[in-house]
């Protein structure tokens, strides 16, 4: 069955191909070779013949019959074809006898003829007649026996080496072929396994890279990315889970003891206060849905460009009266556009809340200040605020982590999570530094934030430096 699948598969099918064309190739060359041989010698010796049929021709009688006997001497192959006749046509010298039927032109001629020994069979000759001054016509000729035999033994040795040559292109084919399939045999294998639930299963990938290496590690990298995906939605659920679970249990109380009670007071504050329960479980379910849906990374196609520093202003802006309202100083300093390709909306949302989150822990009095600058690009947000211990620091980011020391601070512990999955969209990081007093976010490249530099006024220096959630 196995075989079957090797010769149905589309490796064999190249490999045959490969095959096919090394031999048309090597053919060619072949017959390239044997045409070569078999003009080359030919065309040489009309050459030759007529050359020396027109030198001879002009010699007289008595000095030209003597070169004809040491031509016929020396012709021990009785390949040589020699005849002198004068102007009426008669034999004077040579193994010709009769002037055979050709024109007298000096041009070489093939024809068959029987050879000039008694018992020799007709053979192919070339022949050149040429017309002598006084008339009469020199005839020289010379068999193609030994061109036509060496013909045959060039086209035996092709035929000869031709066969070994295909044998062993489609034997190599062949091979080729063997091994591509097992390999990609083995790929399958592994998309089986895949598909059959194993989905930390990865494509083998070659000693040499190649460009079947080149996709599978493309399918690897979305293997791994699926499962990114997977765990991200494991994880939206399990927070659900873990965050419903408590106000949903206290929910539950209140209207059962709302229930139990006889005084329709009691059962209506109680419905109230299971509402507003509600209403924060469903407000942290849209968060965390949100925080989904960007990390999908689907809003990346939308980009477009933005002024960051623009973005500062509307969100200056938008909390200035809610920090005035709590006695907050909040400053704005972007003096220059900011140009960057993002998501005017997610980038926007990232930085409320970051404002919102140091507006929250800021204490009344203190100040929170909005910075931006064109080199990165980079946002910084600074507060006053009392900000938590150094050894949470690492925890902030972390989705419902929410400080012991400020629990009462009303939130979800989402806000970070949101502003740092909505800067690792635009291939920023959000930073947590230092200020002279409180904390202060940056977000941009992390080669090129702006460092701990505080925009702060300097009457909140020398307070305790601490970290805002």
């Amino acid at each position: 069955m196995a075989r079957n699948n090797i010769f149905r598969s589309a490796a064999f099918r190249v490999a045959v191909v490969f095959a096919l064309v090394v031999t048309a190739s090597t053919s060619a060359v072949f017959g390239f070779v044997y045409w070569q041989v078999a003009a080359s010698d030919t065309t040489r010796l009309r050459a030759i013949l007529v050359d020396e049929a027109t030198k001879a021709a002009l010699q007289p009688t008595a000095q030209v019959e003597p070169e004809l006997a040491r031509r016929l001497t020396s012709d021990l192959r009785q390949m040589e074809y020699v005849g002198l006749f004068d102007a009426a046509g008669r034999h004077i010298y040579g193994n010709v006898t009769v002037l055979p039927p050709i024109r007298v032109d000096g041009a070489a001629h093939l024809v068959e003829m029987r050879g000039p020994n008694p018992g020799q069979e007709t053979e192919p000759v070339i022949l050149v007649a040429e017309r002598r001054p006084d008339g009469g016509v020199l005839l020289l000729g010379r068999s193609l026996y030994e061109i036509y035999a060496l013909r045959h033994w060039v086209l035996q040795a092709l035929a000869i080496g031709i066969v070994p040559t295909i044998l062993l292109a489609l034997l190599g084919g062949a091979l080729l072929s063997l091994r591509a399939s097992r390999r990609l045999q083995s790929i399958r294998h592994a998309i089986d396994r895949i598909i059959r639930g194993n989905l930390q299963e990865r494509l083998p990938v070659h000693r040499r890279p190649d460009d079947i290496d080149e996709v599978v590690r493309g399918v690897n990298l979305m293997l791994d990315e699926i499962i990114r995906l997977m765990n991200q939605v494991k994880t939206v659920g399990d927070d659900i889970a873990h965050d419903l679970r408590t106000p949903l249990s206290i929910m539950r109380a209140r209207l059962e003891r709302g229930l139990a009670s006889a005084a329709e007071k009691e059962l209506r504050a109680a419905s109230q206060q299971a509402l507003a329960d509600l209403d924060r479980a469903l407000t942290t379910v849209t968060a965390l849905l949100r925080i989904s849906e960007i990390e999908s990374g689907l809003r990346r196609s939308a980009f477009q460009r933005v002024d960051l520093a623009e973005v500062c202003r509307e969100v200056f802006e938008l909390y200035e009266p809610v920090a005035e309202a709590k006695s907050i100083a909040i400053s704005l300093d972007a003096p220059e556009p900011v140009p960057m390709t993002g998501d005017t909306d997610l980038l926007r949302e990232a930085l409320a809340n970051l404002v919102d989150n140091a507006i929250k822990f800021t204490s009344e009095g203190g100040a929170v200040s909005i910075s931006a600058r064109p080199e990165g690009p980079c946002v910084r947000v600074a507060d006053t605020g009392p900000g938590v211990a150094a050894s949470e620091r690492q925890m902030i980011f972390q989705r419902f982590y929410r400080s012991a020391e400020h629990g009462r601070v009303p939130g979800h512990g989402l806000g970070l999570s949101m502003a740092a999955t909505i800067a690792e969209l635009h291939g920023f990081a959000l930073r947590l530094d230092d200020n002279v007093a409180g904390a202060a976010f940056e977000m941009g490249p992390a080669a090129k934030l702006m460092g701990a530099e505080s925009k702060l006024p300097e009457k909140y220096a020398g307070s305790q430096t601490m970290t805002s959630v």
